[in-house]
């Protein structure tokens, strides 16, 4: 049974990452094919449609999915430009010099991708998928120097060079930990009774407040935003305030 063709183009991250790839080997492969070899002027520039030639490209499977490579002018054409010969285009050797190049290539990114390079099956033919951004696939014009030659790839292909990372998800702490490393300001609230506002008006430094509560009454601990939190009875440690808790809420 085969499966459905998955909709949705290539994300943005994932094709800039492919496009890396691809100009990393690309000038890898150009300086052992290309006789006048420059780093500087070897490019690819992603395609947004197809453009057929009169010869057919050079087509292979890579793992599960489809890879192919076209000289517009034909890979004789190609062999000469890396053979750096200036004579007739259309020569058996020239021509065999651009097919082997081609599939050198293709053998280049097999590797990367960790997948096995075939050919087509006789009479197979291939899949459009390379050619159909909204399915995922990636379309390119190599450029070497004045020549240029079209790579193109399915979803299976890209999925092998540039895999889909799954997102690392956060490692949570346990709840008793999390909560360890947590400061919180703590009050003690101490009742002293009521009084009205005019005995509150003059007030004076040095004046003795005396409460409704003997020393011996829990007094309430709250947090700093006035949730209480537990009840104690106030007392003395090292010459420090303490409190004794005498049951939390």
């Amino acid at each position: 049974m085969i499966d459905a063709p998955r909709f949705g183009w290539l994300g943005e991250s994932r094709r800039i990452e492919l496009h890396a790839l691809l100009v990393r080997d690309v000038s890898e492969w150009s300086r052992d094919w290309w006789m006048e070899h420059s780093s500087a002027a070897i490019d690819v520039y992603p395609l947004d449609a197809w453009v057929p030639a009169k010869e057919p490209p050079a087509t292979w499977r890579l793992g599960a999915g489809t890879l192919e490579l076209l000289s517009h002018r034909g890979e004789a054409a190609l062999g000469s430009y890396l053979s750096a010969h200036a004579g007739d285009d259309s020569s058996l050797l020239a021509s065999r010099i651009g097919h082997r190049a081609l599939a050198d290539l293709a053998l280049r990114l097999s590797r990367r991708a960790q997948a096995p390079l075939g050919n087509l099956s006789e009479g197979e033919s291939p899949l459009d998928a390379c050619h159909r951004l909204e399915l995922g696939a990636y379309m390119a014009t190599v450029s070497l120097g004045r020549f240029t030659f079209a790579l193109a790839m399915d979803r299976a292909v890209v999925d092998l060079l540039v895999p889909v990372k799954s997102p690392e998800k956060a490692a949570l702490a346990p709840r008793a930990q999390a909560m360890n490393g947590v400061d919180v300001s703590l009050e003690v609230c101490i009742p002293l009774g009521s009084a009205s506002l005019s005995q509150l008006d003059d007030l004076r430094v040095g004046e003795v407040l005396v409460g409704d509560a003997l020393l011996s009454a829990p007094v309430e601990i709250r947090l700093v935003d006035g949730h209480s939190i537990a009840f104690a009875t106030l007392g003395e440690r090292d010459s420090s305030r303490a409190v004794t808790l005498t049951h939390s809420l």
